[in-house]
C-alpha cells in the first residue's frame, strides 16, 4: 500500500484535532506550546509509519549469475554422464538375455520334435493297451500335447506291463525335460521384460535431465553448445599426428567422425555417446573393446597419464566418461547431449581437475 504527502497530512491534521480536543476537554490549564509538542510528535509517528515500506515477501529472486549456471550445468553433465553409462551397462544385460532367450527356444523346438516322436510311439501302445483292456481312459493322455498335462495323467499307465515301462519313462523323462525348458524360457523372457521397464525408466529421467541442460544453455545464450574443457568440432577430418599401426587407425576413424552429434546409447554411424565413439573407433582397427566406460577402463591395460601415446583411453569423472588422446594434451571424444564429436584440451580447466586414469587397449 503506497501514502501520497497528501494523505499522511490529511492523518497527521485528524491526530491534531484529536490532541486539540483532548486538551479542550482537560481543561485550559496547558498552554499552546504543549498543543504544539503534542501535533509534532502526532506528525513524526504519522511520517514514521509510512516512511518505511515492508519489503514484498513474494519479491522475484535474483536471477543466478553467469558462473552459478555455469557450475549447476557441469554438475548436471556429470549426473547425466553417469545415468548414460548405466543405461549402456543395462542395454548390454538386455541384449544378453535376448539371446538366452532365443537359444531357449530353439532348444525347446528341438525337444517338441522329439516328444512329438515318442508320443507316436505311446499312442500305438495305449491303443494296445486299450483294445487288451487295460485301460479305458488313455486317449486323453497321449492326446494331449501339453507336456504338463501328460504328467499330470500319468497315472493312467501305472498298471501297463513292465515291457512298456522303459517307453513310457523315456516319454514321461522327454516331457518333465520340455516342461522344464519352457519354464526357464519363460524366466529369460519375464527377465528381459523387466529390465525393459527399467530401461524406459531411466531413459525417461535422462530425458528430464537433457531438458533441464537445454534451458541452462538457454539461459547462457549459448548458440553452439561446448564442452566442460572448450575446443573445437568440425566435419570430419583425417588424423595427422605420431601414431601408427592400429592406433592411427583407431584415429582415422574417430577423426572422420568429428562434428556429428553426440547421442546418449549410440554407437554410430550417424551419432555417438563417449564410450561408443571409443568402441567403435578401435573396432575400425581391428581391436575389440568392450562397450561401457566402467567396462573398457577395467578391460585395458592400465597406464600413467605421463605415458600417455595417440589411441590411448583416457577417463574423466569416476569413469563417466572416455575419450582418446591424439597428442599434444587433447582428446577426440563425444563430450555430452547439445554437443559433437570434437577436439578438447586435456592439459586444464574440466578435465584437468576430473582426470581419472588411461589405459591402452
Amino acid at each position: 500500500m503506497s501514502w501520497t504527502r497528501g494523505a499522511i497530512s490529511t492523518v497527521a491534521k485528524d491526530l491534531i484535532g484529536v490532541s486539540a480536543h483532548s486538551r479542550e476537554r482537560r481543561g485550559a490549564r496547558a498552554g499552546n506550546g504543549t498543543s504544539r509538542r503534542l501535533a509534532a510528535t502526532a506528525c513524526l509517528v504519522v511520517v514514521t509509519s509510512f516512511a518505511f515500506t515492508p519489503v514484498d515477501a513474494h519479491a522475484a529472486a535474483p536471477k543466478p549469475s553467469a558462473t552459478e549456471v555455469r557450475k549447476k550445468l557441469t554438475k548436471l553433465n556429470e549426473e547425466v554422464d553417469q545415468a548414460v553409462e548405466k543405461y549402456n551397462k543395462i542395454n548390454e544385460q538386455l541384449k544378453i538375455a535376448k539371446r538366452k532367450l532365443d537359444a531357449a527356444k530353439k532348444s525347446s523346438k528341438g525337444e517338441e520334435a522329439s516328444f512329438e516322436q515318442q508320443r507316436s510311439k505311446i499312442a500305438q501302445m495305449a491303443a494296445d493297451a486299450y483294445k487288451n483292456g487295460d485301460s479305458a481312459d488313455v486317449t486323453g493322455f497321449v492326446g494331449s500335447k501339453d507336456p504338463q498335462s501328460i504328467l499330470d495323467q500319468a497315472a493312467v499307465f501305472t498298471h501297463l506291463s513292465q515291457e512298456r515301462s522303459s517307453q513310457l519313462t523315456q516319454f514321461l523323462a522327454t516331457a518333465q525335460r520340455l516342461r522344464r525348458e519352457q519354464a526357464q524360457a519363460q524366466a529369460a523372457y519375464d527377465d528381459v521384460a523387466g529390465k525393459a521397464k527399467e530401461l524406459k525408466d531411466k531413459k525417461g529421467k535422462l530425458d528430464k535431465q537433457v531438458n533441464e541442460q537445454k534451458k541452462l544453455l538457454k539461459k547462457l545464450g549459448v548458440k553452439t553448445p561446448s564442452s566442460n574443457g572448450g575446443g573445437n568440432g568440425g566435419a570430419g577430418g583425417s588424423y595427422n599426428g605420431p601414431a601408427s599401426g592400429s592406433a592411427r587407425t583407431a584415429l582415422n576413424f574417430a577423426y572422420a567422425q568429428l562434428g556429428k552429434p553426440y547421442s546418449y546409447g549410440a554407437a554410430g554411424p550417424g551419432s555417438y555417446d563417449c564410450s561408443g565413439l571409443t568402441m567403435r573407433s578401435w573396432g575400425a582397427a581391428g581391436v575389440s573393446i568392450t562397450r561401457t566406460t566402467n567396462s573398457q577402463y577395467a578391460a585395458t591395460k592400465h597406464i600413467d597419464k605421463s605415458a600417455l601415446q595417440p589411441g590411448d583411453l583416457v577417463f574423466f569423472s569416476n569413469l563417466g566418461h572416455v575419450g582418446m588422446y591424439v597428442g599434444g594434451g587433447k582428446m577426440i571424444h563425444a563430450p555430452h547431449t547439445g554437443d559433437v564429436v570434437k577436439i578438447s584440451d586435456i592439459t586444464s580447466g574440466y578435465y584437468q581437475s576430473n582426470f581419472y586414469g588411461a589405459t591402452r587397449p
